[in-house]
């Protein structure tokens, strides 16, 4: 834009310009009531999907240590089992 132009669209002042001037303070207030109001929302959501996320790791650590507990117990047990039977037939051939 030239110089002259601009000076032009200075000059040029309709009702609507002087309308918007007028309640700029109350613009001004409503913007930032909805900018505090989405950081508001932001927050929370971020906070909802942290806390989803933590308590899903905390479910999957779970369910892999009662997991890990049942298979140390069944090795347990077969062991026990494994050697009752040999010394059952222990017992049971030592007589022969």
């Amino acid at each position: 834009m030239a110089k002259n132009e601009i000076k032009v669209r200075r000059r040029l002042i309709d009702d609507t310009t002087l309308q918007r001037h007028r309640n700029y303070s109350l613009v001004l207030k409503q913007h930032e009531r909805k900018k505090r109001i989405e950081r508001t929302k932001r927050f929370f959501m971020y906070s909802l999907l942290i806390a989803l996320v933590v308590i899903l790791l905390l479910t999957l650590v779970s369910y892999i240590l009662v997991r890990l507990e049942k298979n140390r117990e069944l090795k347990q047990n077969n062991t026990k089992t494994a050697q009752a039977a040999i010394s059952f037939f222990e017992d049971s051939f030592s007589h022969l």
